[in-house]
C-alpha cells in the first residue's frame, strides 16, 4: 500500500503543514510507507516534480520541497514498494504534459501472470506506450487514463466530468483485465489526477477521505489518511470527488 495527498487551494494555503508538520503529516505516514517520495505540483503552468527514494521521514529534501511550494494544485505521495523496485521511475506522482497521476492499491495478479501486464499495455496509445519507463502498474494505468482521456476529446483543457469517465473507464478496463480470474486480493485503484486546473480522485479498494473549505483561502484536499484538526469525510468505495476551480467540489459515484 501507499499513501497519496492532493490539494487544490489558494496559493497562499500553506501546503508545507499537510506534507510535513501537521497531525499525522504525510512525512509522518512515510513510517509505515518507507519507499521513496514524490511531490508534485505547478510552476507557470507546468509541473514541477521531486522525488526521493529515501523515506520521507527520514529526508530533509522533503520538507525542502514542501517549502518551496507556491502553487494552487499539489500531488504527493509516499509508496510502500508493492510492484517494482525502489528507483525514481517506479515513484509517483507520475508526469506526462500537463498531467500529474498518483495511485494507491495493486493490480491484481500482475506479480504471477504477466498476460495482465501484456494485455493492460496492449490498451495503452502506441505512443504513450513508447513513455513507459519504469515497472509499476501504478506508469500503466496512468498511461491508459490518458488514452480514454484522449478519445473523450483530448488531453488539452478537458471538463471535469471528461476526467471523471476517463477514470472510470481506465477503473473498468483494468479491474475487466486483471480480475477475470478471480484472486484473493481484488485489484484497488485509488487515483488521483491533475492537469493544474482540475484535481480529481477516485476511490476502489484503498480509503480515501475529502476535506472541503469554501471561504477566501478555499482548499479543497483529498488524502487517504485524516491529516491535521479540519473536518474530513469518508470517500465511499466507487465514489468520486474532483474540482476545476478549487472552490466546489463534485462529488458521486465515479460510473
Amino acid at each position: 500500500m501507499c499513501r497519496l495527498f492532493g490539494q487544490h487551494a489558494h496559493p497562499d494555503v500553506d501546503a508545507c503543514a499537510p506534507l510535513c508538520g501537521a497531525e499525522n503529516a504525510l512525512r509522518f505516514q512515510s513510517h509505515r510507507h518507507p519507499h521513496g517520495w514524490g511531490i508534485g505540483w505547478y510552476v507557470e503552468g507546468a509541473p514541477s516534480v521531486r522525488r526521493g527514494l529515501l523515506p520521507a521521514h527520514a529526508d530533509d529534501a522533503f520538507v525542502a520541497a514542501g517549502r518551496e511550494i507556491r502553487s494552487s494544485v499539489v500531488i504527493a505521495h509516499v509508496r510502500d514498494a508493492s510492484i517494482g523496485p525502489v528507483r525514481h521511475e517506479n515513484t509517483h506522482p507520475f508526469a506526462y504534459g500537463r498531467w500529474l497521476f498518483a495511485h494507491n492499491g495493486t493490480v491484481a495478479r500482475w506479480r504471477d501472470d504477466d498476460r495482465v501486464r501484456v494485455a493492460i499495455e496492449a490498451e495503452i496509445d502506441p505512443d504513450l506506450r513508447r513513455d513507459i519507463r519504469g515497472d509499476t502498474d501504478s506508469e500503466r494505468c496512468f498511461l491508459l487514463f490518458l488514452t480514454r482521456l484522449r478519445a473523450r476529446g483530448g488531453l488539452v483543457l478537458p471538463g471535469l466530468d471528461d476526467v471523471r469517465r476517463a477514470l472510470a473507464d481506465t477503473t473498468r478496463a483494468v479491474v475487466a483485465l486483471a480480475d477475470a480470474v478471480p484472486s484473493p486480493k481484488p485489484t484497488s485503484l485509488t487515483l488521483l489526477v491533475s492537469d493544474g486546473r482540475i484535481l480529481a480522485a477516485c476511490r476502489r479498494g484503498r480509503t480515501l477521505h475529502l476535506s472541503c473549505d469554501a471561504g477566501p483561502r478555499h482548499a479543497l484536499v483529498v488524502a487517504s489518511e485524516r491529516i491535521g484538526p479540519g473536518a474530513w469525510s469518508e470517500v465511499p468505495e466507487d465514489g468520486f470527488v474532483g474540482t476545476e476551480d478549487g472552490r466546489s467540489a463534485v462529488r458521486g459515484p465515479l460510473a
